[in-house]
């Protein structure tokens, strides 16, 4: 599919171009940061009962092996959007993440703020991860998300060249901050709908505490949680 076609799909399928509501709220958005245009996403299809568990900042031993596990109870599929680092610290780790039928993400090497650097220094960013991920899973991925999500308009076309699209989310509990487990999914559950991105950070205990819960209750209101080659599909094939 080309990416005019795939992009038209997603407009009348119904997908959300407006800015997300950005994690880490502590650091300050400037002025021409976040701003979406049509190569950004933040929500998939409406149709379908269909929703993206995602996974920011992995793999972290003693954390994702917890969250991989509950997904396995479940049969539910999520997409984890790694920090290189942290891959080359855990390869074994991130290959059990798509050994078990999950969705590979890019989220930069280090996890700077990239929206205040200069386009090569991005662009060895999302080159490092890259490479970091393809070694230890055998994945290329086709997805990014910026920490943050802090990324300009014009830095788009740094993901594009690469071939990754750039994905943001619309429910965001905001676990990095640590509010509680029952708190967490409290948020995630009265927020999600059809189409939502939800995302979350395999970064803490208590996300890993808080998700059984939050799967239990998507199940129960009778969402599919879906990775997302299958939510969205490829960017620009």
């Amino acid at each position: 599919m080309r990416r005019a076609d795939f992009l038209k799909l997603l407009s009348l399928a119904g997908v959300s171009y407006s800015s997300p509501a950005f994690s880490q709220g502590q650091v300050p958005i400037q002025p021409g940061e976040c701003e979406v245009n049509p190569a950004f996403i933040n929500s998939g299809p409406g149709f379908g009962n269909r929703v993206a568990l995602t996974f920011d900042d992995g793999p972290s031993p003693g954390v994702t092996d917890r969250v991989l596990t509950e997904l396995s109870k479940r049969s539910l599929r999520a997409t984890f959007f790694l920090i290189g680092a942290k891959v080359d610290a855990s390869p074994q780790l991130a290959r059990r993440i798509v050994d078990e039928g999950h969705d590979v993400a890019n989220h930069t090497y280090t996890h700077p703020r990239l929206s205040g650097m200069s386009d090569s220094a991005v662009e060895q960013q999302l080159i490092r991860t890259q490479d970091a991920i393809a070694r230890a899973t055998g994945v290329t991925p086709v997805w990014f998300r910026p920490p943050y999500g802090a990324f300009r308009r014009e830095q788009g076309s740094i993901a594009s060249k690469l071939g990754l699209g750039v994905a943001y989310w619309s429910v965001d509990p905001k676990d990095w901050s640590q509010p509680g487990s029952s708190t967490i999914t409290k948020r995630v559950l009265s927020a999600s709908q059809p189409g939502s991105i939800i995302l979350l950070h395999d970064l803490h205990s208590q996300t890993a505490d808080a998700v059984p819960a939050i799967f239990d209750g998507l199940i129960e209101r009778t969402f599919t949680a879906a990775p997302f080659h299958s939510f969205v599909g490829n960017p620009y094939t």
